[in-house]
């Protein structure tokens, strides 16, 4: 009888009901979009790494791995074709490819930049990368030598237009200095702000002329497949264990996770985890308060009612499980509609995406807003944000009336009926 009660109370209190309600749901759908959309950028970032510059493995040898900073030409890969085999012998192993990274300077009409270039296989690189998809102007690599691949911020900082010739400057296998001409045939629009800022890519057939490096590969990157909703932790601990698994069997040479080579990112990453989770968690605290005052002012709104209910008979335990009562519904139904309004955000979120280059501008980087990442981020669904909203909810509702329900069953008839 009590739970219908305070069902047909909750229903007659329309105005109450529904502002309650909406503080809920509104409380709960920030916390469920801004999850996701934190989830999504830490994924995002974690991909981009992994699509656009060193992959989920990265092996070097032991020579070169001790002055890797210098980016040494002469340090190479020797047994190329061993480490491959025992790569593609690992059935989450995807592909491999080679690059070799080098020292240099781009040259343009009186403007120059110093740059990391990257030498590549084109067609192996682009079974293990995604440069060839960032292609924003122009077209990849075709099989002519003096192709270049330049990112299109720097680009625009140095005026190059696709179809232009600059020159590329630097030191060679053997430590002279060479400079070659080269086309450019594409310019890179990628998730990675450090690509199309500074990124700089040359073929192998390309690189032989400025570089003289005589077949050198000085890294070998492997791809792993990476399962579509898999979450970061999931991947890493798998890649972690294929890396593993290569290090045992090649001594001679160092083998590193993505998780170690931005280690320092990873630990930010897993730190701004936190802190977003606090600032969003704020959301929800900000909403009981609103919760906790309506239903507070619900109650001197009908301590008459109160009055009547006890000269009817009812006990003061009843009254606050009344209450009670009318504090699970309200929980209940502002919860449901939390989850909808947050489901219908994140469906959005993660298949239509927050499109930042749309909203800022094309001439805009992410590191100019703060951000790690370009292009379009997509959220992430969390099934623990939804429960923690709903729980939260139900919870908070459930306190909230307890302390009014409490206040109610101590009223006496007479005292509530002189209430004005």
């Amino acid at each position: 009888m009590l739970l219908k009660m305070a069902i047909r109370n909750v229903a007659r209190h329309k105005r109450r009901t529904l502002i309650t309600v909406f503080t809920m749901a509104v409380g709960l759908m920030f916390f469920i979009f801004f999850d996701s959309l934190f989830v999504g950028i830490d994924s995002m970032l974690a991909e981009t790494l992994v699509k656009y510059t060193d992959s989920a493995i990265t092996i070097y040898s032991l020579e070169y791995d001790k002055n890797k900073k210098a980016f040494p030409l002469n340090k190479n890969i020797k047994d190329v074709d061993k480490i491959t085999g025992l790569a593609k012998s690992i059935p989450e192993v995807e592909s491999l490819a080679p690059r070799t990274q080098f020292l240099g300077e781009i040259v343009y009409f009186g403007k120059s930049k110093y740059i990391v270039g990257t030498v590549v296989d084109p067609e192996i690189d682009a079974k293990t990368f995604e440069i060839k998809q960032s292609i924003k102007e122009g077209r990849y690599f075709n099989d002519n030598e003096n192709e270049v691949l330049v990112g299109a911020h720097l680009a625009r900082e140095l005026g190059i237009k696709f179809g232009e010739t600059i020159t590329i400057s630097s030191r060679t296998k053997y430590e002279t200095y060479n400079a070659v001409d080269y086309v450019v045939t594409g310019l890179i629009n990628s998730p990675s702000p450090a690509i199309n800022e500074a990124g700089v890519f040359i073929s192998y057939k390309g690189a032989e002329r400025l570089l003289n490096l005589e077949g050198n590969i000085t890294a070998l990157h492997i791809k792993v497949k990476w399962n579509r909703g898999e979450s970061i932790p999931s991947f890493g601990k798998k890649v972690e264990r294929i890396a593993r698994l290569l290090q045992e069997k090649l001594p001679d040479y160092k083998v590193y996770s993505f998780m170690e080579t931005f280690g320092d990112f990873m630990l930010l990453m897993k730190q701004k985890r936190v802190s977003s989770f606090i600032i969003i968690f704020l959301m929800l605290i900000i909403s009981g308060v609103g919760i906790v005052n309506t239903i507070l002012m619900a109650v001197y709104e009908r301590i008459k009612e109160i009055g009547v209910l006890l000269a009817m008979g009812l006990k003061p335990k009843e009254i606050r499980k009344l209450f009670l009562y009318e504090g699970i519904v309200i929980g209940f139904i502002g919860g449901f509609a939390g989850i909808l309004l947050g489901f219908l955000a994140n469906l959005w979120l993660v298949y239509s995406g927050y499109n930042l280059e749309a909203v800022f501008g094309g001439s805009v980087s992410g590191t100019e807003l703060g951000m790690p990442v370009w292009g379009t981020i997509y959220g992430q669904w969390n099934v623990a944000a939804f429960v923690i909203s709903f729980l939260f909810a139900f919870f908070t509702a459930l306190i909230s009336a307890y302390i009014p329900a409490r206040y109610a069953s101590k009223l006496k008839a007479t005292d509530c009926l002189r209430f004005v």
